[in-house]
């Protein structure tokens, strides 16, 4: 059972999330279901808090996707995969992800179609936070259909992260204050911002923004400078409020990303 512990603590199986040193995430990323329970597993032993399932890499596999996504089998398919992983990560929290190729992802995929398959996975009950999208694939905020979507997906007892990813730039600090308070806003339990950083000024506008989002009580944030410029605030910006960061198991999932064995590494001698 997830619970609230503070303002900016929350409770997820027996992972807590807050400000300071930040939980490790990594990503699963195989396309073939016999792989991903092989990834999986590996993922289990390595000195990380959290998996990610990034479907997206597996739904992209799919020969006709939203053909073989009017059949049984293919909810059939997924619960199998999901029942697999929950199962392997245990006490681990599991996020579960379809990255559009708009947001860095490999997949092209309507706004419902990913609905219809994320409504799945929050209400099988084996996965602890479902991953939507602020944008469409038309680079629209639908705020109806985002505020009934993330009710549905709390209705079936899962957290949401809601998620931004911008791959050519860093935006303004306003603009990622306003993007962070608008998602709180929608209901999100935790609001991620991942933007490419192309120097160490980008950075460090997104670390300050971290501690000014932070410091206003916005509630659980992921923030990330994509790129290697951007590489410090996978270690830092947990200081100033970002409660998940992300490392690389198998493959990278993002630009800029360190494997988990460096993350530690990192993180041990930045936090003592």
């Amino acid at each position: 059972m997830e619970m609230d512990t503070g303002k900016n603590t929350l409770k997820v199986k027996n992972t807590v999330l807050e400000a300071g040193r930040p939980k490790v995430a990594v990503s699963i990323v195989s396309e073939d279901p016999k792989d991903i329970i092989v990834e999986c597993e590996a993922i289990k032993q390595m000195p990380c808090q959290i998996m990610e399932w990034r479907a997206d890499c597996y739904l992209s596999a799919i020969e006709d996707l939203e053909g073989w996504m009017d059949r049984k089998e293919f909810y059939l398919d997924l619960i199998k995969i999901l029942d697999d992983i929950n199962y392997i990560a245990g006490d681990m929290p599991v996020i579960f992800t379809i990255r559009s190729e708009e947001q860095g992802g490999s997949l092209r995929i309507t706004r419902d179609e990913a609905a219809e398959i994320q409504s799945l996975a929050a209400q099988s009950g084996l996965v602890d936070f479902v991953d939507i999208e602020l944008f469409d694939e038309n680079g629209e905020i639908d705020e109806e259909f985002l505020e009934k979507q993330i009710e549905e997906v709390h209705g079936y007892g899962c957290r949401v992260i809601l998620s931004h990813h911008d791959l050519e730039s860093m935006p303004e600090p306003k603009v990622m204050i306003n993007m962070a308070e608008f998602m709180k806003r929608l209901g999100a339990d935790v609001c991620k911002i991942a933007a490419m950083s192309s120097s160490i000024e980008d950075t460090e506008l997104l670390i300050k923004t971290t501690a000014y989002l932070h410091s206003h009580n916005v509630g659980q944030l992921i923030m990330i400078a994509m790129g290697e410029a951007g590489t410090q605030s996978r270690v830092a910006a947990g200081r100033y409020g970002s409660c998940i960061t992300f490392a690389s198991g198998d493959r990278q999932s993002a630009p800029g990303q360190a494997d988990v064995y460096t993350m530690e590494r990192w993180l041990d001698e930045y936090y003592g």
